[in-house]
């Protein structure tokens, strides 16, 4: 299984809120530095951020929802 790094958030609430919104949907989505993030998080804020990973074959409809704020899955929910 080949990781893709989607997003790179500034601090670890925003990475599990993002992993959360993907699951939603049914995108598995992984945070490799969780345990550090939560250790140390100021080395994450100045740094990197925290990578929130998916499935290289989920990366494309990851990313699309991503940039479309999830607007697309609202429209799909109401019809």
């Amino acid at each position: 299984m080949a990781l893709k790094t989607i997003a790179n958030p500034g601090t670890i609430q925003k990475a599990q809120s993002l992993k959360l919104l993907l699951g939603s949907i049914g995108i598995e989505a992984f945070i490799p530095d969780e345990l550090m993030a939560g250790i140390a998080p100021h080395l994450f804020m100045t740094r990197t951020g925290v990578r929130v990973q998916v499935e290289e074959e989920e990366e494309e409809d990851a990313m699309r929802l991503i940039e479309d704020g999830f607007e697309l899955i609202e429209d799909e929910e109401a019809h």
